[in-house]
């Protein structure tokens, strides 16, 4: 069941598809000799839990695109990727994506242990999402938009797209205040860097994308238009532009 759950976590889906319930009234295996060669691993290894994540991520399944363009004939016959023929996309988890905003600002604290963070105290703390103080009456509203885990349930989250999401993406303070600071950041690592070297920088450390010739000189333009705006500059041209990278599907999921 370990193993399952870990599976579960990087792909979405399990090995077996009821997650709480490995008796016979559950699912069966889809691939049963790869959950007990995975079990095998495990066990072999001391119960090493980092091992198995590893191996996991370092393999060609994992590794694989998560693209369908031009895969028609494989979506006929396997539509829902019960045999592992594609990466499926998956919406990141309510912690990561406040850790990731973050991160990103260089501000994410990163210390080990000490006591829950409370609820009045959240918004204005940089600690890692994991220890938000959270109960079935006492939940941070960020986190509550993207599936927070359940306080009675730990099998698996909820992936839902809702447009609340998209509404604390663009006008949370949490994000508003980061994107001035991300924008600061990545101009610090290369001296006068260009507008087109600023979109390149933002798009591969925010999206992970490399974008195209065409996105580049859409961006241009877009950022030409802010610093047009009333009291609109290059910083502020620059700001609006990471905002909307963050405000970018590519940002909340991974591919």
């Amino acid at each position: 069941m370990a193993v399952n759950h870990i599976w579960t976590r990087h792909f979405g889906e399990g090995l077996v598809a009821s997650n709480f319930d490995f008796g016979r009234h559950g699912a069966k295996p889809t691939h049963p000799k790869l959950l007990d060669w995975l079990a095998i691993e495990l066990i072999e290894n001391d119960w090493s839990m980092k091992h198995l994540h590893r191996l996991i991520v370092t393999s060609s399944t994992y590794r694989m695109s998560s693209s369908l363009a031009g895969a028609e004939e494989q979506l006929a016959r396997d539509p829902d990727n019960q045999r592992l023929w594609h990466r499926t996309s998956l919406r990141l988890e309510s912690q990561v994506v406040r850790d990731s905003i973050l991160a990103l600002t260089g501000e994410l604290d990163l210390t080990m242990g000490g006591p829950p963070i409370r609820k009045g105290e959240q918004e204005k703390s940089k600690r890692r999402s994991l220890y938000f103080f959270h109960s079935h009456n006492e939940r941070n509203l960020f986190l509550t938009m993207f599936d927070e885990a359940l306080v009675k349930e730990c099998y698996k989250r909820e992936q839902s797209i809702i447009p609340q999401q998209a509404l604390a993406m663009a006008n949370s303070k949490l994000v508003l205040e980061a994107a001035p600071r991300i924008a600061k950041r990545l101009e610090a690592t290369h001296e006068n860097m260009s507008d087109a070297e600023f979109i390149e920088k933002a798009f591969a450390n925010i999206a992970g994308i490399e974008p195209s010739e065409e996105e580049i000189l859409a961006s241009l333009d877009a950022m030409k238009q802010w610093s047009t705006l009333p009291g609109g500059n290059s910083d502020s041209a620059r700001a609006h532009f990471v905002w909307a990278l963050l405000n970018h599907n590519d940002f909340v999921t991974l591919r």
